[in-house]
């Protein structure tokens, strides 16, 4: 072989190398994307469970409404004022859960020795696909897949004395207050103390979502609220200190009265 057949030889041999190389490349970034693709449909399918269970969510509630006169409260207590179950266990019979809930003994705590049992029981209306299930043993923390709370505290839909709130006395007007929020971390579905208070939501809110522990979701970039007129909005983990305290809100006149400081009482004539 002379030399001018080796040069092109060799130049055949290069030219196969670069095309492979080539089409290697194109073959990783081919997979790379479609595994992208892959994950955001598989994310978008969560969302659009999520965003349905909170629609479940809010039609049982308007279903206990029209039976109860009122809004669920946070939670139901004895006459020591313990707290015994979630407002979750009292929308079961609006969820198609009358089963479990005759089961369920509603004049012992939640956490009783015979209601344990139906901690693993959870509804999965109160599930959130996208968030991670834990890899243990214990039923206790296997027990812990609820996603969905209600932001309890004073001018809320929920307030914290357990008292329930009448869909006439949200002055803000419904599409204008949240009922329900995800929560990062999952509770038990009927535990009444796992609600999220508003100041915890607010300090949560200051931390981008991926460092939260309740207020938020696994959703990445905020979290799905459900508002009082059966409207899901996604809340970002930008939105202003502010306006989701007016969210949380069912008559902002309140909020302002309380920010406005007090009139200084007037001087006496001697003092003029």
């Amino acid at each position: 072989m002379d030399a001018e057949s080796l040069q092109l030889s060799r130049r055949r041999r290069a030219l196969v190398w670069v095309v492979v190389v080539f089409l290697a490349f194109c073959a990783v970034a081919l997979f790379f994307t479609l595994s992208c693709f892959l994950l955001a449909m598989r994310e978008n399918a969560r969302r659009e469970r999520c965003d349905l269970n909170l629609a479940k969510l809010y039609q049982a509630t308007v279903e206990y409404c029209d039976a109860n006169g009122s809004f669920p409260p946070a939670f139901t207590q004895n006459e020591e004022g313990k707290r015994l179950h979630s407002w979750r266990v009292l929308l079961l019979p609006y969820l198609g859960e009358q089963e479990l809930f005759s089961q369920i003994k509603l004049d012992e705590p939640w956490d009783s020795d015979w209601n344990k049992q139906f901690w693993t029981k959870t509804p999965n209306v109160f599930r959130c696909a996208s968030t991670p299930t834990a890899d243990v043993e214990d039923d206790a923390t296997k027990a812990k897949k609820c996603a969905y709370s209600c932001v309890i505290g004073p001018n809320t839909a929920f307030p914290e004395d357990g008292t329930s709130v009448r869909p006439s006395m949200v002055v803000d007007g419904l599409s204008n207050a949240v009922m329900y929020v995800e929560r990062k971390n999952p509770s038990v579905w009927m535990d009444p103390y796992s609600e999220i208070t508003v100041e915890q939501a607010l300090e949560e809110n200051k931390k981008p979502v991926r460092e939260r522990e309740n207020f938020g979701s696994w959703h990445g970039k905020g979290e799905y609220a459900l508002l009082c007129d059966g409207g899901r909005r996604f809340l970002s983990e930008k939105i202003d200190d502010s306006v989701l305290r007016l969210l949380f809100g069912i008559d902002d006149s309140k909020e302002i009265e309380e920010s406005v400081p007090p009139p200084e009482e007037e001087q006496g004539d001697e003092n003029r």
